[in-house]
């Protein structure tokens, strides 16, 4: 019967097999004792302040909401007219800090402006929305509402540009009512031809929208 030798731990080449990965690490963090300590440190800081910056976001975002609730108080009033109801909104604006929420209380201003026939002061508004905001959907009512503004001051050449980027950056927000300005801008305009390709176009994007009928006939009174 073969005789067995017995492996002692000095004989070993390798790192002791004997030792388990525990007694590793404790040795080691006793070793780098003051390293060890200043990384879990570094670990509690680093989370703590994590959870003290997304509490503060919270509790600002929460305020700027609560900022535009009382800018759309303002709007809804109805014992104001609306130079109140801009006055109102503007003393509002003045407690945002940037962000989204104050992008959206633009828009409302801006609306109010033009809902008051300023159209100018209107136009001043939707611009900084366009030029402040990253919101593709801000870009859209902002666009179109300096369309609206500048058929507002029958500034039809230069509105029916705004119609026309207002659909090149549409990203597949409504468009119907958008085709519909820019019509009547190419009429008013005296480009009747131009208007009926615009209407004709209608016709085949929106077949079956509730109000294409209104179109059919509109391409009937101008084709005469």
């Amino acid at each position: 019967m073969a005789k067995t030798e017995k492996v002692r731990r000095k004989d070993l080449i390798q790192p002791d097999q004997f030792i388990s990965t525990t007694d590793i690490l404790i040795a080691y963090c006793s070793k780098h004792k003051t390293k060890m300590i200043s990384i879990v440190i570094s670990l509690i800081i680093l989370v703590f302040s994590s959870l003290w910056i997304k509490n503060n976001q919270n509790k600002k975002s929460l305020g700027m909401e609560s900022l535009y609730f009382n800018v759309e108080q303002a709007k809804s009033a109805k014992e104001s007219n609306s130079k109140d109801k801009i006055k109102q909104i503007r003393l509002i604006l003045d407690e945002f800090s940037e962000g989204p929420q104050k992008q959206r209380a633009l828009l409302v201003l801006a609306d109010e402006y033009f809902n008051g026939a300023s159209y100018d002061k209107a136009i001043d508004f939707y611009q900084n929305v366009l030029n402040g905001s990253r919101s593709s959907l801000h870009h859209y009512l902002a666009n179109m509402g300096i369309a609206y503004s500048l058929e507002g001051k029958k500034d039809y050449k230069n509105a029916i540009n705004a119609y026309k980027t207002t659909i090149q950056y549409s990203n597949e927000y409504p468009l119907f009512d958008i085709y519909v300005g820019l019509a009547r801008c190419y009429e008013l305009n005296n480009e009747k031809n131009e208007a009926l390709l615009t209407l004709r176009e209608m016709q085949n994007k929106f077949p079956s929208h509730s109000k294409i009928d209104g179109i059919q006939s509109k391409i009937k009174e101008l084709g005469v």
